[in-house]
């Protein structure tokens, strides 16, 4: 990707089956490529596939057309954003390429630095920056866990076959 390009893609062998959990419709969002970085409380030296499970609680149509206005004005200069159809809980979503982990000072200097590039704000000490975006042809059953946690090889094996690149065209 054109904003962020430390590394083209991790591959199904380097897969360890790390997971996070989010709450909807961000996670729907990540691995749909229209929010790119995920911000944290906490930091991680983590670098590689990353697994996105949405959390049990159900987003208020509110909520999701408020961040689907907020992403609208983001990338006003493309007025086709592909929002998911749907916004599935308690479920394996897709996965990402995690390629760094910025603090706030870091995410704002890059943000001054990219501006033309359609960064979102946030306000959170550490953000995840994220590429890659896939999603699962299927959406799995999955209960999270805390911070990151971990797939069991079966379930890895059985998604990575369904994956489908998000497409970022638009």
């Amino acid at each position: 990707m054109r904003w962020y390009n430390q590394r083209m893609a991790f591959t199904n062998k380097e897969d360890k089956g790390v997971c996070l959990s989010m709450h909807q419709p961000w996670a729907s969002l990540l691995v749909a490529g229209i929010k790119r970085f995920e911000g944290r409380s906490w930091t991680s030296n983590y670098r590689g596939r990353l697994w996105i499970a949405s959390a049990a609680r159900i987003p208020s149509e509110e909520e999701v057309k408020a961040v689907q206005i907020q992403y609208q004005k983001i990338y006003s200069m493309s007025p086709d954003i592909p929002f998911p159809s749907s916004y599935p809980t308690s479920a394996l979503l897709g996965c990402v390429d995690m390629v760094d982990c910025l603090d706030q000072s870091e995410f704002q200097h890059y943000r001054n630095r990219h501006a033309a590039d359609f960064v979102e704000d946030s306000e959170s000490q550490y953000l995840f920056v994220c590429q890659n975006p896939h999603t699962v042809a299927l959406p799995q059953r999955a209960k999270g866990g805390h911070k990151f946690w971990d797939l069991s090889p079966a379930v890895v094996h059985a998604v990575q076959k369904g994956l489908q690149p998000s497409s970022q065209a638009w």
